[in-house]
């Protein structure tokens, strides 16, 4: 199931509208449709399953279903060794690294 982060506060049974960023890379890149599902989390711990409901032309709404409390956050703190690089292959080095959940990069 498809995962997002929106900067903002959910109740169950509530309609929301999705933040912008969310609504274009769900709705006009992934190309989902009304009824389609999803999980939505905030970093306040936890995570809600969401079903599309309505989409406009620059804007969607989602029905919030339920509320599950398990938090994916790890437990362990992951740091990694990085060699400096040149030009944009030390961003793109940073970037993977925080998509994969290091912690801490230490120069070497």
């Amino acid at each position: 199931m498809t995962r997002f982060y929106a900067d903002m506060t959910f109740q169950v049974n509530q309609l929301v509208t999705l933040p912008e960023s969310v609504f274009h890379h769900w709705v006009r890149v992934l190309r989902a449709q009304v009824g389609a599902k999803a999980t939505l989390f905030n970093g306040q711990g936890g995570e809600y399953d969401v079903t599309l409901h309505d989409i406009q032309k620059k804007s969607a709404t989602v029905q919030v279903n339920s509320f599950n409390p398990h938090n994916r956050t790890p437990t362990y703190q992951v740091t990694l060794g990085q060699v400096m690089s040149k030009g944009d292959r030390m961003d793109y080095a940073i970037q993977k690294a925080t998509e994969l959940g290091v912690g801490r990069i230490q120069l070497l």
